[in-house]
Parts: structure tokens; C-alpha cells; sequence
């Protein structure tokens, strides 16, 4: 998110402070299903700050939130979003690959701090051994690096998408322990025939490529528009 969006992004946290619940609940799900479209997070918030504008000026004319935006909410949202520009290429593949980087750097630090090789280094210098400044990445890691953030990609997009859906509409709590279960079962396999290494790197080089992968992710969320 750029200086702009974070600014109107700021104000429009105000704003909806103001809100009542049950408005606020509403307003929840719009906002949701607009950071599932494909329009840019600045013109986001400039729908999102139209949107609490005038559900607070119906707020305090004592009005349902339904006066001023009718009983389908999807709808109003789509045709607000038909009615701006879209994210071009260049804003897109700056947003893909910005929260790429932010993951992998987040997820890289995580195997770095608990890495094994990492522990026994703190046990080498209490002991007074010699340090050994390497990590070992498994396959098993690779490999789990990248369905996290796919799987929690899938997971935002699908919230946002589903934002108006009701309970009855949405997947069933037995469906989801099955996917659920499959998953873990999955990542198990994984777990047990990558525990190959793939790679060794040192810690200092990890550190370093993830102070890069965070500078790029902050230079990049700048361009998303």
C-alpha cells in the first residue's frame, strides 16, 4: 500500500469507528469483497471512504443502511467496480510480486530462528565449541514455503470472494475437516520423504537475502497504485 492509500487508509479507520454495529458488520463485507477486485488499493479506499460517508449520513438521519444502498450489496459493489479502472499490468505484477517478497522473507526468518542448525549453533557457543555458521533447507521446507503461500493466497481470495455468502451458501463444517485432514495428510507425505537437504546457505547470507526481500517488498508496495 502506497503513502496515498495508507493516508485515506487512516482516515477511513476513523471514520468507521462512528459506524454502528450493525452497519459496521456490513460495511466489513463490502470492504472485503472491494479488496478482492481488481481495482487498486488507493482507489479502494476512495470507494471505501464514499461508502462510510454516506452510510454515516444515513446513520445519522436515523436510516437503515438499505435506504441508501439497497438490499443487494454485491450488486452495488459491482457496478461501483465496473465503474473504475482496474489495475494495470505493471500495478499488478508489482503486487504479486510485493507480497511475495514480504512471505518469503516472514517465512524465511521463521527457518531461520527455528532451524535446527540454528539451535545447535547457541548450544556450540554456550559450550564454548566451534560455531558453525550454516543452515540446512530440506526439501520438506521448499516445498512447504511455497504451498503456505499459496494456500494463503487461495484462502484471502476466497474470503473476499464469498464475503456476501451466507452460512447455508458457504462449504459445511464436514467439508472443510475433510479438505482440512487431506491437507495435513498431504503435508505429512511431504514431511516424510523430503527430508532430503536440498541446500546449505550461511546464516549471514540468509539474513541478508531477507533484509533484501523486505527493501524490495517496501519499494514494490509503492507501485501497486
Amino acid at each position: 500500500m502506497n503513502r496515498n492509500a495508507k493516508l485515506l487508509n487512516r482516515s477511513n479507520n476513523q471514520l468507521d469507528e462512528r459506524l454502528t454495529a450493525e452497519n459496521g458488520r456490513v460495511m466489513t463485507d463490502m470492504v472485503c469483497y472491494l479488496r478482492g477486485s481488481g481495482l487498486s488499493e488507493y482507489h479502494q479506499e476512495l470507494v471505501r471512504q464514499d461508502l462510510l460517508e454516506m452510510v454515516l449520513s444515513a446513520q445519522e438521519r436515523g436510516d437503515s443502511i438499505d435506504t441508501v444502498i439497497g438490499g443487494d450489496y454485491q450488486s452495488f459493489c459491482d457496478e461501483i467496480i465496473a465503474s473504475l479502472p482496474p489495475k494495470s499490468a505493471f500495478q499488478k505484477i508489482c503486487g504479486i510480486l510485493s507480497t511475495l517478497f514480504l512471505c518469503a522473507a516472514i517465512l524465511c526468518a521463521i527457518g531461520v530462528v527455528f532451524s535446527n542448525d540454528t539451535f545447535e549453533l547457541i548450544r556450540s557457543a554456550i559450550a564454548g565449541r566451534p560455531l558453525n555458521f550454516h543452515i540446512s533447507v530440506p526439501v520438506s521446507s521448499l516445498v512447504f514455503f511455497s504451498l503456505i503461500i499459496a494456500f494463503s493466497v487461495f484462502i484471502v481470495q476466497y474470503i473476499c470472494k464469498t464475503a456476501f455468502l451466507t452460512g447455508r451458501q458457504k462449504p459445511g463444517l464436514g467439508k472443510n475437516v475433510l479438505i482440512g485432514m487431506g491437507i495435513m495428510a498431504f503435508f505429512l507425505v511431504i514431511a516424510w520423504f523430503g527430508r532430503a537437504v536440498a541446500f546449505t546457505v550461511s546464516l549471514w547470507a540468509a539474513c541478508i537475502a531477507i533484509v533484501v526481500m523486505l527493501a524490495l517488498y517496501k519499494v514494490l508496495e509503492q507501485y501497486e497504485g
